[in-house]
């Protein structure tokens, strides 16, 4: 399992991760508190108990932190579906599992605002080097169902692309809970596969 690959200081020590994981929680319950926009670095540092130089010597910027969260929202969800047979049974767990984060991890509205980082392309952040573990997996499994379970005619790679743009688009473009567009997630995952009964939900 990967770090997420936001530029940190190198040769963390154990301390160094105390210090980096107290700063993460601090700045997630920020920006639930505050609104992304409205928090600051200073109350972020001041809630950790230490200060915005530490802050800065961990995380470039607070977009940073949304990095951060997005890599433990993805590993979380993959963590829950990995043990899913089949295509269909995937699907229908991703779909119970992002809903579970954007309640639990992500909650406040933070998996909309981690996903809009990538549609603004803040400077100072490299981006085209993140890890996307949900990705990975999501190609995994439509490679596997290539002959049976996914669509006829769909190239994985292809509809790997489309379907996690489309399920973004989806989370990022409606405000509230995800999970009030539980069917409108499901809807979109059955069109992926060969079979059109419809995803459980």
């Amino acid at each position: 399992m990967l770090p997420p690959r936001v530029p940190v200081a190198a040769n963390r020590d154990r301390k160094g991760d105390r210090t980096r994981e107290r700063l993460f929680q601090a700045a997630i319950a920020e920006f639930r508190e505050s609104g992304f926009e409205a928090a600051s670095v200073g109350a972020i540092a001041q809630r950790a108990g230490t200060s915005r130089a530490s802050f800065y010597f961990y995380y470039p910027s607070k977009e940073a932190v949304l990095l951060d969260l997005q890599w433990r929202v993805e590993m979380e969800v993959v963590d829950q579906t990995r043990h899913r047979a089949g295509l269909r049974a995937f699907l229908d767990a991703l779909i119970d599992a992002i809903c579970s984060a954007d309640s639990g991890i992500a909650a406040g509205g933070l998996l909309r605002v981690t996903l809009a980082v990538y549609i603004r392309q803040p400077a100072g952040l490299d981006l085209s080097d993140q890890p996307f573990p949900l990705m990975m997996e999501v190609a995994r499994r439509f490679i596997e169902a290539r002959d049976d379970e996914l669509r006829p005619g769909l190239d994985p790679a292809q509809a790997t692309e489309l379907f996690l743009a489309s399920l973004f688009g989806l989370i990022a473009g409606t405000a509230g809970p995800v999970a009030t567009r539980r069917d409108a997630l499901h809807t979109l995952a059955t069109l992926f596969l060969a079979d059109e009964t419809p995803v459980e939900r």
